[in-house]
């Protein structure tokens, strides 16, 4: 069972790993045709993901995340997190035929993070806060967006998330993706936890409501 700094660490290869997939577009294409799907409706995706997620907890969260940043494209990156060239998987370059899979064993966890450092970062709340104030986002419409999301089922959830998603990326907003696979795995077990924490860096972002 791993720690929670060794699942901090593996969101962040992760989330590397995809943006190192993406980098081919025919398998983005691939990856991005998951978008708001459970994992038994995602065939084409497997082949590139399994290895990695086939016995992790919240598998779901794994194959929207991937199809999200697949939607974005290769360049929105989280930052500080990029894909690892020298990292021993495959890249286009050494796999001509596309097949681009992960190797059978995980790749060794990165350097154990600082849990303060990781929960600084930016979670969809406080994504969401940075859209009020420099993409011009209604805070009325974004605080009832906030909500809806943190009630909503899991299934619905990840149905839901790409429309939001869309709109953050076509106004230069990138969620961190790392942040987001850690929280969507969490859910499940922790609803009101993560939900709460979204709630919470909404609200110390953005200013107090004037009092009439």
């Amino acid at each position: 069972m791993p720690t929670a700094a060794e699942h901090r660490a593996f969101c962040d290869a992760f989330v590397a790993h995809v943006h190192l997939l993406c980098a081919e577009p025919g398998v983005r294409v691939r990856l991005s045709r998951g978008r708001g799907r459970p994992v038994e409706e995602c065939a084409p995706m497997d082949r590139y993901l399994s290895r990695r997620t086939a016995h992790r907890s919240g598998r779901r969260a794994y194959y929207t995340v991937a199809s999200l940043i697949a939607m974005a494209g290769p360049q929105s990156h989280t930052p500080g997190v990029r894909p690892d060239h020298d990292s021993g998987l495959l890249s286009p370059e050494d796999d001509p035929d596309g097949l681009l899979v992960a190797p059978a064993e995980p790749a060794p966890p990165l350097a154990e993070p600082d849990p303060a450092a990781w929960f600084a970062r930016p979670n969809l709340g406080a994504t969401l806060a940075t859209a009020v104030h420099r993409a011009g986002h209604g805070p009325e419409r974004t605080e009832s967006l906030l909500h809806v999301l943190t009630r909503l089922s899991d299934d619905q959830l990840h149905r839901r998330l790409p429309a939001p998603v869309t709109r953050l990326l076509k106004d230069g907003i990138t969620p961190d993706w790392g942040v987001l696979l850690h929280d969507l795995v969490q859910r499940p077990y922790r609803r009101d936890q993560v939900g709460l924490r979204w709630r919470d860096a909404f609200y110390l972002a953005t200013p107090e409501p004037r009092r009439t």
